[in-house]
């Protein structure tokens, strides 16, 4: 029995997936959290399978993995230098206890073009590289998205140089899995040659699914806002502090998550843009169940795809603060602690993926991300763009995250179309029936 093209390449895939998802801590999956055990060995596998695509691999100075597919040209001034490049992929680790899709699909989409290219024996006239960029996943040094940062200049020496509990430095362990940790606040320096910086992920949401859409054109990675708010009160004894004459953090603070989510779901409704504001990290002292609390922190993550948004957002923000702390009577100190701004995508790579999915035959919709991605950073030097893929019921982050291999698939499809119109080839469909 003859099999098909797509049922082999979707075949192709779903190896791919298992193998990743092997490598995982044995009581917890899926969790290969970057520069442990797990992490390391998937690595190593993915190398041999670059490898085996005909891609030539190195480390670069951020720990990212490239595997390089050099166009066959003429040097350029005696060497390889000043050739234009067509980057691809996304990230292989994972959260603690997170999904076998998050990141892992959009490696293995880029792998597939890589493979379409070679079975189809298409050169390309400028180098791609397909990249798994170093630790895009929050991790215990508090920095997300370590290797596209690197590439863009933004991994600082005081990020650099955090230490662990465990006294792991965050520059050292990069040494250690082959980056150089050089040039940590310049800008990658062949920026002005990429021509495009492309990503699948999935969705994290279910707007596809419930629309019956394959494919997301993303039109903006959302600005992501943290910030620290501590509330002071007095602890007290709880059978004998009087109702009247408390000053209890833990109330102030509940009248601060409940105004936040009710000014967050105003805006989101008038703003008609993607805006979400949660409170979901909480800590309260002293935390006895005969005790008045003293003391609360926690921290607000803000994320808006509309910079009018996010200024309404904080200028009421503020003033929530400042009327439970007087209603209270109580402290309210608010902290920045973290702030990545708003990343619109390429329009006219968001038009080639458009096409792209147009030609294979796939239905195609605009949406706004939810959550941050390598792109974002990637698309502050180079031209840049992101498609979704659906994904059950919106769950990520977790063992039940799931999207099919065929839609994987499907991703890829878009992704080689608009490779091939990169290159200046006529747009075509590429689906393998």
């Amino acid at each position: 029995m003859k099999v098909s093209p797509a049922t082999a390449q979707t075949a192709r895939i779903a190896a791919a997936i298992d193998k990743l998802a092997s490598f995982t801590e044995a009581d917890r999956s899926y969790t290969r959290l970057v520069f442990s055990p797990e992490f390391d060995a998937a690595r190593d596998w993915l190398t041999d399978a670059f490898v085996a695509a005909g891609l030539v691999c190195h480390i670069d100075s951020g720990g990212n993995l490239i595997g390089a597919r050099t166009a066959n040209l003429e040097p350029v001034d005696g060497d390889l230098a000043g050739r234009a490049k067509v980057l691809i992929g996304s990230h292989i680790d994972t959260v603690p206890a997170g999904g076998r899709f998050d990141g892992i699909a959009g490696v293995i989409a880029a792998l597939e073009v890589v493979h379409y290219l070679n079975e189809h024996q298409i050169e390309l006239p400028f180098d791609l590289e397909i990249v798994d960029y170093l630790g895009e996943e929050l991790n215990v040094w508090g920095t997300s998205c370590l290797g596209s940062r690197h590439m863009a200049g933004l991994l600082t020496p005081e990020i650099l140089g955090r230490v662990d509990a465990d006294g792991r430095q965050l520059a050292s362990e990069i040494i250690r899995i082959g980056g150089t940790n050089l040039g940590c606040d310049t800008v990658r320096s062949d920026a002005d040659q990429i021509l495009a910086c492309l990503e699948l992920h999935i969705e994290q949401a279910k707007l596809l699914e419930t629309q019956g859409h394959d494919i997301g054109i993303v039109t903006a990675i959302p600005g992501i806002y943290r910030y620290g708010i501590s509330v002071k009160g007095q602890a007290g004894h709880s059978g004998t502090t009087p109702m009247d004459d408390r000053q209890d953090a833990l109330v102030a603070a509940a009248d601060i998550i409940q105004a936040i989510n009710g000014l967050a779901s105003d805006i989101a409704r008038d703003e008609n843009q993607h805006f979400v504001a949660t409170i979901g990290k909480i800590e309260v002292f002293p935390n006895g169940a005969a005790i008045v609390p003293g003391q609360v922190e926690m921290t607000l993550d803000m994320r808006s795809a509309s910079a009018r948004a996010k200024s309404a957002f904080l200028a009421a923000f503020e003033t929530i603060c400042r009327d439970s702390a007087t209603r209270r009577h109580c402290a309210v100190d608010l902290t920045p602690l973290a702030a990545a701004d708003i990343a619109p995508m390429d329009s006219g790579l968001m038009q080639n993926l458009s096409d792209a999915a147009a030609v294979n035959g796939l239905s195609a919709i605009k949406l706004a991300s939810g959550a941050g991605h390598d792109t974002a950073h990637l698309s502050r030097f180079a031209p840049a763009a992101i498609i979704f893929i659906p994904c059950r019921d919106g769950l990520s982050h977790c063992p039940e995250e799931f999207t099919s291999n065929e839609a994987i698939a499907k991703g890829a499809w878009v992704l080689t179309s608009c490779v091939l119109a990169l290159a200046g080839k006529p747009l075509q469909a590429v689906v393998q029936q």
